[in-house]
């Protein structure tokens, strides 16, 4: 918590703003999450800048690993045949050591790698509570794309058609078979081998190969209340990424599992953990695990602004235009990282045309606009550019009153997770020989702040701004030492301050010691400058393979994770069929329910057949059960579709059918002698046309 000094001695105008609500619940340990993984950032940063380590901008290197899938996804079909009777063939064509085999692994382990991205994105999204107020779309778009990024994973491994597939295959239809989509039981064609149609293969390689066109609409929605947007990593960062999948594909082939067969039941398999995980529930938990694992999963993801975020007025934490101050500049609209600000017509009758204007639906309250506006006509409303700015200067005064340093460092609040949880006490001791103050973000500091400030008697300005890319300003983070440097509007004017002793400072926790080593050096040699840890480029070029190399054995393990089928794996008998019932007698339909019909749903005829149930008898070694199942269709009048599963016990098994469809005339049995064989499905199909099949 913020602690000056004691409370009662200090004067109400010297005392800290009020800090705004808070935006979350459990913010304290989202805080300290987000402390850690910066401290991990320091770590990293002390061997390789931050512009150059991957992890640090993960959505920019997803969106690099996505490029890298759907490019070796288009080269894929030079040797891949979307076919459920030659995919499998084909791409055992390539296994291996191949040109074909390498393609096909960077395809796979660049989507693996996506996924990481993505994972670390979020994570660090969530921790640095970007997905409350404004912030909701964004992260509900980014869920949903995860999502959709996942199924296209899925269905890409259905197109493999091995052993794996299978199970996603049949995993899917008993999904399917939940919801009221179809009129027949999907699953029962997948039962053998003869039964999977062709067409849903197709279907599911044209869904695979389009739905990265969603991807494009929904990055487009993902960004749209964000300016300045870089969608890819540095040139240096995006050769080092896909070099290194490169190699991890030409090293280890993508694995093959053995061919789909569908009456033979698999023990365990090799799967990809980025991709396949709810697979496991599906094979312990049927369709409820399925259900769970995804839907129920992108649900509560999906709806974390609202479980975790809290309901806080714009006013509480937003940013505020001034009219009468507003000069038309347009610098904040310019400025502005989430695209929050835009110049409207005046309406005060102030001799420029113009002035600024927040969109409340996009203001995330990071505060850049106030460094941006040398006449502080717009500013946070709980962190009043004047109002803080005679608080900081009053403060400073009675400071030097009492003996207190001349030196003031400025620290932004980025750093410690906002004012709420700004330690004072251990900024004071990290910079003994300055007036430390906190700010929001280190480029609310307007120049016109600093200039007064130095007009007073301040001798040198210390700026300790928060070095990573996601702070939460953005690359607002930036701005204040290209207003140093006169590079950006409002530029530093040091005739007005007589003085040009500053020094900007990236700091990361964990690098206290360097911190503290920065503030001595700059106070013995007050020379104006941005500083820059500096780097040698071996140990660069090692840390960034080291970064890569790491992120490449990340994505590739989990994708040979072993799972175990908990199911019966004994032998099974199946009966799939489709039956005609014989007609039943006729219904008279009312002719005043004609008449509330439509009128192409009105016919001549004002009867309707339905056709009757049909009873089954399954027989296994003298052992009968019968079953009625009624026909399909809203008013009763088609076949009979379902599956009828039975287990066995292993060796000869005398089995048979009786389908009794109401006509007396119609005989239909089939009956023979199998051996039942540990693991596999036998299968019995019947349909009017063709009879009953034993399937192979």
């Amino acid at each position: 918590m913020i602690k000056i000094e004691d409370s009662e001695s200090i004067s109400p105008e010297l005392k800290p703003p009020p800090a705004p609500p808070r935006s979350t619940r459990a913010e304290g340990l989202l805080v300290h999450g987000d402390r850690f993984l910066a401290r991990c950032d320091g770590i990293m940063n002390r061997w390789l800048p931050e512009e150059f380590n991957p992890i640090a901008r993960p959505g920019a290197a997803a969106n690099l690993a996505l490029l890298v899938a759907v490019a070796s996804g288009i080269l894929m079909l030079i040797w891949y045949k979307p076919s459920v009777q030659f995919a499998y063939s084909s791409l055992e064509g390539i296994s291996g050591y191949s040109l074909g085999g390498w393609v096909r692994a960077l395809h796979r382990y660049s989507s693996d790698l996506t996924m990481l991205f993505l994972f670390i994105h979020a994570g660090r999204s969530f921790f640095a509570r970007k997905f409350t107020g404004p912030r909701w779309l964004p992260w509900v778009s980014g869920i949903i794309m995860c999502a959709l990024i996942w199924f296209i994973g899925w269905t890409g491994y259905w197109l493999v058609w091995d052993q794996p597939a299978q199970q996603i295959a049949t995993s899917s239809m008993r999904l399917v078979d939940i919801l009221p989509i179809f009129g027949e039981p999907m699953s029962r064609l997948f039962v053998s081998d003869r039964l999977v149609p062709s067409l849903l293969f197709f279907v599911v390689f044209f869904t695979h190969m389009l739905l990265p066109l969603g991807i494009a609409i929904g990055l487009a929605i993902h960004l749209l209340r964000v300016s300045r947007t870089r969608l890819l990593p540095n040139r240096i960062v995006s050769w080092s990424i896909i070099i290194g999948i490169s190699l991890a594909s030409l090293a280890i082939p993508a694995p093959l599992g053995e061919e789909a067969h569908m009456n033979e039941k698999v023990g365990s398999l090799v799967v990809d953990a980025w991709y396949m995980s709810p697979l496991a529930l599906g094979l312990r938990f049927q369709q409820a695990g399925l259900w769970f694992a995804l839907f129920g999963g992108v649900a509560v993801s999906a709806l974390i602004p609202w479980i975790l975020g809290k309901k806080r007025s714009p006013a509480a934490y937003q940013a505020l235009v001034t009219p009468e101050r507003c000069h038309s500049c347009n610098q904040c609209f310019v400025d502005c990282p989430f695209d929050a600000i835009s110049m409207v017509p005046r309406t005060d009758g102030k001799a420029f045309d113009l002035m600024a204007s927040v969109n409340p639906l996009k203001c995330v309250g990071c505060g850049v606009c106030g460094g941006s506006c040398d006449s502080e006509g717009i500013s946070l409303q709980w962190f009043d550019t004047k109002a803080e700015e005679a608080r900081i200067a009053a403060t400073f005064e009675k400071k030097r009153e009492a003996g207190g340093s001349a030196w003031i460092a400025f620290v932004c609040g980025d750093i410690d997770g906002g004012l709420p949880f700004f330690n004072q006490s251990k900024w004071d001791s990290l910079l003994p020989d300055f007036q430390v103050f906190y700010i929001p973000t280190s480029s609310w500091l307007p120049t016109t702040v600093v200039e007064r400030l130095m007009k007073r008697g301040a001798e040198g300005i210390f700026v300790v701004r928060d070095s990573r890319h996601d702070a939460s300003a953005r690359d607002g983070r930036v701005m204040v030492a290209e207003r140093f440097q006169g590079t950006r509007k409002p530029a530093f004017r040091e005739a007005r301050a007589r003085s040009e002793n500053w020094q900007v400072v990236d700091f990361l926790p964990g690098d206290e010691a360097e911190l503290s080593r920065l503030a001595k050096s700059f106070r013995e040699d007050p020379e104006p400058r941005l500083v820059k840890r500096n780097y040698k480029k071996p140990t660069m070029i090692l840390a960034g393979a080291a970064i890569v190399a790491s992120l490449c054995v990340a994505s590739i393990l989990p994708s040979k994770l072993s799972v175990s089928n908990p199911g019966y794996l004994g032998p099974e008998f199946v009966f799939s069929f489709k039956a005609l019932g014989d007609w039943a007698e006729t219904t008279e339909i009312d002719a005043k329910d004609q008449e509330n019909l439509p009128i192409h749903m009105r016919g001549r005829h004002l009867t309707k057949q339905s056709r009757a149930p049909v009873t089954i008898t399954l027989s296994i070694d003298g052992d009968s059960e019968e079953r009625v199942f009624s026909a399909k269709g809203i008013s009763n009048d088609g076949p009979a579709l379902d599956q009828w599963r039975e287990r066995l016990d292993i060796g000869e098994r005398r089995i048979s059918i009786e389908i009794d469809t109401g006509d007396e005339s119609e005989n239909l049995i089939w009956e023979s002698v199998i051996m039942a064989k540990d693991r596999r499905i036998h299968v019995v199909s019947y349909d009017p046309q063709a009879g009953f099949i034993e399937e192979e």
